[in-house]
């Protein structure tokens, strides 16, 4: 099965009550997938980065971003309603 990380992403930004997303860095300090899925997805303007925070717990690292206005549209094309 395949996943389309675009629509997974914009999706989990949407539905959150302030239309964030952020992706933890891993024990040895590499970054998951996501984190340069958002970064493509931020470059063409459906997401702005809003920064990098040391999370509650020793050694998590949080990149976050936020979802925009064309981020919003573009999840709207995807899903295939009305915009």
């Amino acid at each position: 099965m395949l996943v389309n990380h675009e629509r997974r992403l914009l999706n989990k930004a949407a539905q959150s009550t302030d239309g964030r997303i952020s992706v933890k860095r891993q024990r040895d300090r590499a970054w998951p997938g996501d984190h340069s899925r958002l970064r493509g997805l931020e470059s063409r303007g459906d997401f702005v980065w809003v920064g990098e925070q040391a999370g509650p717990h020793l050694g998590g690292t949080f990149s976050t971003w936020q979802i925009t206005a064309a981020g919003l549209q573009q999840l709207e094309v995807i899903e295939g309603r009305s915009v």
